[in-house]
């Protein structure tokens, strides 16, 4: 019966993606969760693997109707103490920005600000030489998408990008990292400013459909072991907590009724929930790989994150969220996972 139900959701699936060549009011974001074991060569992560998913999506960009792609964090695993990590994400993630045909600009996208990103680790508003070098307010401020950064800051770990698809607008508001570590402490004073000033985005957008997107967001659900393997992941009973910094961006945002949906990375596995706030339904999604193991399963047989990237379709007119998890092993070729919390639909609005 479970073999026949994800034979059913497999097939829908691959219609969704067919409607989406020729709906335009069915599109995809990409998501590219932390990537730092590819472009530290650590953990058997490799280059190759975060190059194949840059392939996939410039390959299948028009197919797929991709309309933005989301960088969830973590870039690189040492900061700025080893600057060569940014000079390969950058290397690789600026193919997205080659002309190309039906998307003049490139593939609009955002990066996110991961603990690995800052230095010292965790710790807010310190980066100079890394992330804001290749990716900061600099980088992108002549690019259509991009709305800016907080306090016009040159770091841009807090920023937004405007994109529009599906016959809807849409603002992808990007928080930087900062939850207490073992090592740092949260800043409480800059959070009090970041909100306020996403609050004014949200307001001044208010048309706008808004994607919350935070490093940390959520844990994964009580009982899943979806950190070690592709197939024991969400039972379908235990809702995944927020983590911290995920719990207070989720009880300020609740508020603002054009957001609807919240996207993370940074704890191992995968995990979703679905929160009804005065009606309105904000569905949160965590998407990390990067301490999957490989038979028999101990340390040293980590893959890196394997490759692994998601891909979210939504379908307007049906009002669907269409959420599918796979590795590319080139631009043409998928090894797609088929569990239930690597592969279901939930409502988009």
């Amino acid at each position: 019966m479970k073999k026949n139900i994800a034979l059913l959701l497999a097939a829908l699936l691959w219609v969704v993606a067919l409607i989406a060549q020729q709906n335009p009011g069915v599109f995809t974001i990409a998501l590219l969760p932390d990537t730092q074991y590819y472009t530290a060569k650590k953990h058997n992560g490799t280059v190759q693997m975060f190059q194949n998913q840059i392939d996939w999506i410039r390959a299948n960009a028009l197919k797929e109707n991709i309309a933005y792609v989301i960088h969830l964090g973590d870039m690189s695993d040492h900061g700025e103490k080893r600057l060569k990590e940014w000079e390969i994400g950058a290397k690789i993630m600026y193919q997205l920005e080659q002309p190309m045909e039906g998307y003049p600009e490139g593939i609009p996208y955002g990066v996110a600000v991961g603990n690995h990103d800052t230095t010292p680790m965790g710790t807010p508003g310190a980066m100079k030489e890394g992330y804001p070098k290749y990716f900061g307010l600099e980088h992108f401020s002549g690019k259509s998408y991009y709305g800016g950064a907080f306090e016009n800051q040159a770091t841009s770990e807090n920023h937004y990008s405007l994109f529009s698809a599906g016959g809807k607008d849409f603002i992808v508001i990007f928080i930087g990292y900062n939850e207490k570590t073992a090592k740092t402490e949260k800043n409480e004073e800059l959070e009090e400013r970041v909100f306020k000033w996403a609050g004014k985005l949200l307001r001044e957008h208010k048309n706008r459909k808004a994607i919350i997107v935070s490093h940390s967001l959520l844990r994964r659900p009580e009982g899943s072991e979806s950190m070690y393997y592709p197939d024991k992941g969400y039972n379908g009973k235990a809702k995944p907590n927020f983590t911290p910094q995920g719990k207070a961006i989720y009880n300020f945002f609740k508020d603002y009724t054009n957001v609807f949906l919240m996207l993370g990375g940074h704890i191992s596995g995968e995990a979703h929930r679905v929160d009804l706030y005065k009606g309105n339904k904000i569905k949160s999604i965590l998407t990390d790989y990067q301490s999957r193991r490989k038979a028999p399963f101990g340390e040293e047989d980590r893959n890196g994150g394997g490759g692994l990237m998601r891909t979210l379709t939504l379908d307007i007119p049906n009002n669907k969220l269409y959420v599918k998890t796979f590795t590319p092993l080139s631009a043409t070729e998928v090894v797609y996972e088929r569990d239930n919390d690597s592969e279901y639909v939930l409502d988009l609005f």
